[in-house]
């Protein structure tokens, strides 16, 4: 190696990078061409000399880095936004406020909003402020699914609930979908999805440009269980489904799964599909196979969650 290269070299490195001098300025100083001070950097950093480091993720509560890979993985997802975390408990004190400043900016770039149900949904909803928004009166907000009429699920979790918040902050219109998620007389779904009110918005779900979801596992732990009969939690346990997405089930490969289809209220999976933006905003272990199923069908282009789910995510894959 050419001593006298290394060692001028160093000496441009010391002078751009630690005495922040342009590559002008040291040409002028060390009597040498401008194109070879850029010469002597790119052969810094080539063989060591200089070491760039770009210190993200460890100071701040968004981790750069693991989005890129974590994006990296699945060619449907447009977008990740991964919250540090160390437990269960913090995510879910913090999930609400870390997603509403990227939700509000997605809110902001939509005319037709559609909201259905979920913990992290609902903290971020009430993390949004008035000031993250302007000139919104014209947008509008809808229902993806039926209603949680059940003593057991708690109200604030209702969708009707969540847009009208979400209405209210965005001083807009809202339509609500006034009927079950679930309903188990067939002839009653048919009967309820020719009243006006209900058919004004289901005709908007083809114009949706942003869903902002919750995502569900196929089991007891999801609160829409408490809406299934006997008969329908049977055919959802034969079925090998892992997820649901506003009651369409999906399995851990991403198939679709047609379950319910004469018994929910809620966006048809063809028509979800074609919605410009799905996000979904969940955390929590044992949604990692739901998680992965819908990153697999290609059902989410924004993912909004901690790194311990994220991490749980990649280790099932």
């Amino acid at each position: 190696m050419d001593l006298n290269k290394r060692a001028l070299a160093q000496k441009v490195s010391i002078l751009y990078y630690e005495k922040n001098k342009s590559q002008n300025e040291i040409a002028e100083e060390l009597e040498i061409s401008r194109s070879y001070v850029s010469q002597l950097l790119s052969f810094a950093r080539d063989t060591g000399i200089v070491e760039i480091k770009i210190n993200v993720d460890e100071f701040d509560m968004r981790m750069i880095r693991k989005e890129i890979e974590f994006k990296s993985k699945f060619p449907g997802l447009k977008q990740a936004y991964i919250m540090f975390s160390e437990t269960a408990a913090y995510t879910e004190s913090n999930i609400g406020k870390f997603a509403a400043p990227y939700i509000a900016e997605m809110i902001n770039d939509a005319k037709i909003i559609g909201i259905n149900p979920g913990i992290s949904v609902e903290k971020t909803v009430n993390s949004l402020e008035n000031h993250y928004f302007t000139n919104t009166s014209e947008k509008k907000v809808v229902q993806l699914m039926g209603g949680f009429f059940n003593s057991s699920v708690i109200a604030s979790a209702h969708p009707n609930e969540l847009v009208n918040r979400i209405s209210a902050i965005l001083g807009c219109d809202c339509y609500y979908l006034n009927c079950p998620a679930v309903i188990e007389n067939v002839k009653l779904r048919k009967a309820l999805l020719q009243e006006k009110s209900i058919q004004s918005v289901v005709n908007m779900w083809d114009s949706i440009d942003l869903a902002i979801m919750g995502i569900g596992v196929a089991d007891s732990r999801s609160k829409l269980f408490n809406l299934f009969s006997t008969n329908m939690i049977e055919d959802i346990e034969k079925s090998g489904v892992c997820g649901e997405l506003n009651i369409n089930f999906f399995d851990e490969n991403g198939m679709y799964i047609p379950l319910m289809e004469d018994n929910k209220m809620s966006i048809p999976f063809e028509k979800l599909k074609k919605v410009r933006r799905k996000v979904v905003i969940c955390f929590g272990e044992h949604k990692k196979k739901a998680i992965l199923g819908a990153l697999r069908g290609q059902m989410i282009d924004v993912l909004i969650t901690d790194s311990i789910t994220a991490d749980a995510v990649e280790m099932c894959m």
